[in-house]
């Protein structure tokens, strides 16, 4: 029985090694294949309208040489504009920056740090207004940008609806951990990011480097840049609504190792979202399907450990896999590894930076494991710690009869759902959702499939959403008030489960027709 189990358990481990080790082939293939150059003096089909967004919090030393090179930029003057957030910054950030000219400089003011994520929803919800807008680039403060910036962002645009730039670091007196992770960055960008852009395939968006069009954000309505969990949960939100971020390394920005910023999202929130993503219904968009299976890509020398531990397993005891194989396997895996290595040009001091990253990645894997064996214990108290509801009573109709009904909100680790009761009856969303505004979508769709209509704002003709710096999108815009009187301006908020007396079926919206001053005010 024993010998059954672990037989089982090492043929586990040798398909999924074989799987990944052609993935990465696959990957490490692309890498290299070598496209045209584009000439860059070349002038591109259209100058899109870009929007520059800058985030800083007590970045002086650095804002002011960004904001020099982004008005030098080859590009032409009246296609972009400079939008800067000055976070609380107790530093002289705002005299110098107004000394350089040509950004639109925004103060935040208050006790603490409003934060990257919550800051930058704030301007774009006045910045979302404006017309004639064709895409927004986020950039860190930290950052340095050549002349032509712009004009690969522009380029990138034509193409991809959301374009993810590369980070290229230069090591200042950096330290063992800063040039393992410098070293990994350079890597990845090289081989792993730049086989997968070759082939289309998603990468997650880096808020320090981004752009995307201005339709994204009409659709999605949110951003979400909080921290590295939440920017991989953001990825999978783009590319599951059709607009998959892809790695674009003409995108280039230079940061200092001093400045640069580690942020990988942790090994138990990848399972999570793998877990809370996986289902038959994710097979319908074959590039989301892809980018979940990605999450469990290890990296290339853990896999030569693992294949290394199966091969002695295969050697002192019968294996369904025959040992030829096994080396076949190994030999591929090796040479794929060292063709990455030639491709990201690391030799020597590089090259073991990068060799000793496996063994950091472990450490952090197992002592997220150990945190959970620790606080298993007390299941049963983090379950109902992390898990938030509210119900919220709502009204169904039929189109002859109004029921009473209710609907159940909950927010487990990150992920949204909704479950809908009436009487002894219930109906869940098919899935667990990244945003509220999703799963009560959901339900509204499953209802209205059985002839039933939910009588909430997030349905009704009058209602707009908000951007308002979280990913729920929760909130929005009554614009009752401004049907019977256009110099309306003063428009309630409202939550999208709420509902009133001059609830109407968003269909009427093809009678009533509010969305030109949506979009223009």
């Amino acid at each position: 029985m024993l010998n059954s189990l672990f037989m089982l358990v090492f043929v586990f481990f040798f398909l999924y090694i074989a799987i990944f080790t052609i993935y990465f082939l696959v990957i490490v293939i692309a890498s290299a294949v070598n496209f045209k150059d584009k000439d860059t003096s070349e002038v591109p089909k259209e100058y899109k309208n870009i929007i520059v967004v800058i985030y800083s919090h007590n970045n002086e030393k650095t804002i002011v040489n960004l904001l020099e090179q982004l008005n030098k930029q080859n590009y032409p003057k009246g296609n972009y504009q400079i939008h800067i957030i000055l976070d609380n910054c107790s530093d002289n950030s705002s005299n110098k920056l107004e000394f350089v000219g040509g950004a639109k400089i925004w103060r935040l003011s208050d006790e603490t740090p409003f934060g990257r994520d919550k800051a930058i929803s704030w301007l774009l919800e006045n910045l979302m207004s404006f017309k004639k807008v064709d895409g927004y680039v986020f950039l860190n403060a930290n950052r340095i940008v050549k002349n032509d910036f712009l004009f690969n962002v522009n380029e990138a645009l034509q193409s991809h609806s959301v374009a993810v730039g590369s980070s290229e670091v230069y090591l200042e007196d950096a330290d063992f951990y800063e040039n393992i992770w410098a070293n990994v960055n350079e890597y990845n960008a090289d081989v792993m990011k730049l086989g997968r852009a070759k082939l289309g395939l998603a990468v997650p968006i880096d808020s320090d480097v981004l752009a995307m069009r201005h339709e994204v954000l009409e659709k999605v309505r949110c951003i979400d840049f909080k921290d590295a969990n939440s920017e991989l949960k953001y990825s999978f939100l783009l590319t599951k609504v059709g607009y998959p971020p892809i790695f674009v390394p003409q995108i280039k920005t230079y940061v200092s190792s001093a400045d640069y910023e580690v942020r990988r999202p942790s090994f138990s929130f990848k399972m999570n979202l793998f877990t809370h993503c996986f289902n038959f219904k994710m097979w319908s968009n074959i590039e989301f399907a892809e980018f979940l299976f990605s999450l469990l890509k290890p990296n290339p020398l853990i896999l030569i450990m693992l294949l290394i531990v199966v091969g002695v397993y295969s050697f002192n005891y019968s294996f369904v896999f025959d040992m030829k194989l096994i080396v076949l396997i190994a030999l591929v895996l090796a040479v794929t590894f060292g063709v990455s290595i030639y491709r990201s040009h690391l030799y020597v001091k590089p090259l073991l930076y990068l060799l000793s990253c496996p063994f950091f990645t472990l450490s952090e894997v197992l002592a997220d494991a150990a945190l959970v064996r620790k606080i298993f214990k007390f299941k049963k108290k983090i379950q109902k710690s992390n898990v938030e509801k509210i119900t919220v009573p709502v009204s169904v109709t039929n189109g002859r009869s109004v029921f009473p009904c209710s609907i159940d909100l909950i927010s487990e680790g990150g992920f949204k759902k909704a479950v809908f009761r009436y009487k002894n009856k219930k109906q869940e969303t098919v899935q667990s959702y990244v945003r509220m505004c999703d799963a009560v979508k959901n339900i509204s769709d499953i209802l209205e499939q059985h002839g039933f209509r939910i009588k909430i704002c997030q349905s009704c003709a009058y209602f707009s959403p908000k951007i308002d710096g979280t990913n729920n999108m929760i909130k929005g815009y009554c614009n009752q008030k401004l049907v019977q009187d256009p110099n309306y301006t003063d428009l309630p908020e409202t939550l999208l489960w709420s509902s009133c007396e001059y609830y109407i079926p968003e269909e009427v919206n093809k009678v009533i027709d509010i969305s030109d001053y949506i979009k223009n005010r």
